[in-house]
Order: structure tokens, then sequence, then C-alpha cells
């Protein structure tokens, strides 16, 4: 099983202080994702533009009965993992030192998240499993 060929970047996204798991979700995903998509160099970079919300009760359900540590089950101060893929690293960093980007959508990020907690990992996915649907399931988060 080789990597893919495209590159891809998560980023662990911490809710600022004082912002609910629930606030945090909502702007992130109803506010700053068409914020961040409105800017060109967004569109043109990317293949793929994800966000991951924590549900924290499922959290702690799956971590309390995981059978795995302890520490499973405590949930992690991150609200949510964004991911992005391209064709390259360079694809992906032109966007976060783009003159537009850190004008509209950089200053808006701290509304609802901790700049200074955010974690990166860069790398490529490698596939182990897949099942092809038949069918598409619509998006009911």
């Amino acid at each position: 099983m080789a990597p893919s060929q495209r590159f891809r970047m998560v980023v662990l996204v911490t809710p600022k202080a004082g912002v609910s798991q629930e606030e945090f979700s909502a702007y992130w995903k109803e506010k700053h994702a068409p914020l961040f998509l409105s800017i060109a160099i967004s569109k043109r970079n990317l293949f793929k533009y994800e966000q991951f919300h924590v549900d924290p009760k499922l959290t702690t359900l799956l971590g309390a009965n995981s059978g795995w540590s302890a520490s499973a089950s405590v949930l992690p101060k991150f609200g949510g993992v964004a991911a992005f893929e391209a064709e390259s690293a360079e694809n992906i960093l032109e966007i976060f030192q783009d003159e537009e980007y850190l004008r509209v959508v950089a200053p808006d990020e701290g509304v609802f998240c901790d700049r200074a907690g955010l974690y990166i990992l860069a790398g490529h996915f490698v596939t182990i499993y897949e099942v092809q649907r038949s069918e598409t399931v619509g998006f009911t988060g």
C-alpha cells in the first residue's frame, strides 16, 4: 500500500477560552469555513478542505468503552481538526502566506479558536481499507 500522492495537512484546533464546544463548532462551520473558501487561493490550491468536529459525549463514551488506556476516555482540549488536501506542501503553504488570507481569514480565527494552541501535522495518508459505496450519504452534522 503506497501513500497517497496528494499532500495533506491536519490542524488540531483548540476553542478560544470562554467559547463552548457548541459555539466553537457552529462558528467554525457556519462563519469561518465560508470566509476561508471566499478567498480565491483556497479554491485554487486545495483539492479538499474538511472539518472534524469533536462530539464530547461520543468521545467520552467511546473512550471509556474502547478497552484502551484510561486516558482514552479523557476529553481532549481540541475542539476539532481541520484537514487540507493539495497537490503539494507548497500549495498549502501558499494559502497561509497569502496577503488576502492574512488580512481577511487569519484575524477571524481569533474569534473562535486559540491560534497559539494550534498543532499542525503534515504528511500523506496511506489507505489500508476502504469500501466504495454506491450511494452518497449527505452531511447530517
